[in-house]
């Protein structure tokens, strides 16, 4: 199968084998013939209408001004010396056509069978790619001030974060999962005051912020009294940090490489280092007793504090440094911070912040997430960590099992608001997405079992994929082709709610496959033997598809 180096941008080339690859380089060769030095993007999609082919690049529309030709024409000339070339892949199609500007790609009976065969190779391995020089990328994510349980919201970029860097581990990069432990501030007083107040020991004004709920009367109970606000709020974030926090995320399924505390910022020498570096830059200044960041020159809309009149160092100042942090000192290539819809403001100033310190602003991806609504009985349960009334994510895992969480904050995009249907999670129905996937698994795991049980002289051999001409089986395979294709397309752009998506898609087409044609065949050997071999590599891709969403893949249910 043709292999060959691709970029992927910012710094990293991905190796792949995938269709899409193969199509560009293709359509590259064909490219160079008329315009040697072309340096754009070559787009390949899959279309949603059969009749536009298995693959589709727009490519001629761009190309059709520098040839000055109409689009229809420049695609007519390029699908001409595509089919004609014999560069690497020109085999993989059955067909090549221009129409109304696209170049559209069918895939031949070969191609597909070949595929199968590629799948029951590599296994658990299929669709993952090995980069010529693996890139340092860290993933850090739900990072949630350690002053109450993890939330809905934070379970929503919790397992986006997981998933996200399970896909750019198969895409053969160097990941870290980091969560970033805010324990110092003024958060961390106001966590004080609330154990105080709740001890019966201070009084403070209804205008204070102070945290609320069953968990800080448990806090208080714990931790000794007569403490200052200052001791009290460092002991309970450690509390909830090792009794809340922690025991989540492992219910979550979220394994962290690193827990980063804030804290430590100011410990070493990166604060001075970092300030001293700005005030020669002659980037800092004074005003009103404060310390201010001249943002406004570098990207800001405004000028921003670093340090308050008081002498407190702001979040915006701990942000800038652990940022040095990551790019300087620990030498990310690459940096993925997830953040919560409160902390859309402040992607601005952080990445004018880091062009001063010659960061290029590439380096750091900002990925926000936007609310998730419950919704239970037709009714929406309200949120407020301070008010003490909030649902935890670990009260919904409870409720509706950890797969079911997965799946369903998985398949919406992050930048999207979503109601979570506890309801229709829980079902055990073809109408819960996650249930009819797994179901899917289970149906092939069961098939297979059967045959190894009655000891069947039919076997799974690739020699008999030729046998393989319904339509349900084309559409199957086609299906299960596409798996690399996405693998790669999230590593790049990050769309992770994809995934389900394509899951949801293969079981429905395996289901459908199943439905129409049976596997094993009596009198017909060689076609249950093939048939059997597209159902083991169904099984194959269903199965790395729920892994890497962190999704079990029930044999039974």
């Amino acid at each position: 199968m043709p292999r060959f180096w691709i970029s992927a941008g910012w710094n990293f080339r991905i190796a792949t084998y995938i269709m899409k690859e193969i199509i560009k380089k293709c359509l590259l060769a064909a490219i160079e013939k008329a315009i040697p030095d072309f340096k754009g993007d070559i787009p390949v999609e899959i279309p949603e209408r059969k009749e536009n082919g298995d693959y589709s690049s727009n490519v001629a529309f761009v190309l059709s001004k520098i040839l000055k030709k109409s689009p229809q024409a420049a695609a007519e000339t390029l699908a001409a010396a595509v089919s004609k070339t014999s560069q690497s892949g020109v085999s993989d199609f059955s067909k090549i056509e221009a129409k109304n500007g696209f170049i559209n790609f069918y895939l031949s009976p070969d191609r597909l069978r070949r595929e199968i065969a590629e799948i029951l190779k590599r296994k658990n391995k299929y669709g993952f790619s090995k980069p010529e020089k693996p890139a340092k990328i860290q993933v850090e994510f739900i990072s949630a001030n350690p002053t109450g349980p993890l939330t809905l919201g934070n379970g929503r970029g919790g397992f986006y974060g997981d998933v996200l860097a399970n896909v750019l581990l198969a895409a053969g990069q160097k990941v870290s999962r980091e969560y970033y432990i805010n324990d110092r501030g003024e958060q961390i007083l106001n966590l004080g005051r609330s154990i105080l107040k709740a001890q019966g020991g201070a009084r403070y004004s209804a205008d204070e912020n102070l945290y609320k709920g069953g968990y800080i009367n448990d806090l208080a109970r714990k931790i000794k009294t007569g403490l200052g606000e200052s001791e009290a709020g460092k002991k309970a974030a450690d509390l909830i940090l090792k009794e809340y926090i922690k025991p989540a995320v492992k219910r979550l399924g979220i394994k962290f490489d690193v827990w980063f505390s804030e804290k430590t910022l100011y410990r070493g020498g990166i604060y001075g280092k970092v300030t001293g570096d700005l005030k020669n830059r002659d980037l800092v200044y004074e005003k009103d007793g404060a310390v201010w960041m001249k943002t406004s020159k570098l990207g800001d809309v405004e000028d921003r504090v670093l340090i308050k009149k008081d002498g407190s160092e702001t979040y915006f100042l701990s942000d800038i440094l652990y940022h040095f942090d990551k790019f300087k000192i620990r030498k990310f290539d690459r940096a993925i911070d997830i953040w919560g819809a409160d902390h859309h403001g402040y992607a601005p100033r952080l990445k004018a912040a880091l062009k001063a310190m010659g960061i290029p602003e590439s380096d750091l991806k900002i990925v926000i997430t936007q609310l998730a609504r419950l919704v239970k009985n037709g009714e929406e349960f309200k949120i407020s960590k301070r008010a003490g009334t909030f649902i935890t994510i670990e009260e919904l895992v409870s409720e509706v099992d950890r797969d079911a969480a997965r799946f369903f904050f998985l398949s919406y995009s992050p930048d999207t608001h979503m109601d979570f249907d506890i309801g229709l999670a829980k079902e055990r129905s073809q109408k819960n997405p996650v249930y009819y996937v797994q179901y899917a698994h289970a149906r092939i795991a069961g098939i297979l079992k059967k045959i190894k049980n009655q000891k069947s002289k039919i076997k799974i051999a690739n020699r008999n994929l030729k046998f393989l001409k319904a339509e349900s089986e084309w559409n199957l395979m086609k299906k299960l082709m596409e798996f690399p294709d996405l693998l790669s397309d999230i590593a790049i752009n990050y769309e992770v709610h994809r995934l389900p998506r394509y899951a949801a898609e293969l079981a429905r087409a395996f289901h459908n496959f199943y439905e129409k044609e049976r596997v094993i065949v009596a009198g017909d050997e060689k076609l249950s033997s093939a048939r059997l071999a597209l159902a083991a590599a169904s099984k194959i891709v269903l199965e790395n598809s729920l892994n890497i969403m962190g999704i079990s893949a029930p044999n039974k249910m």
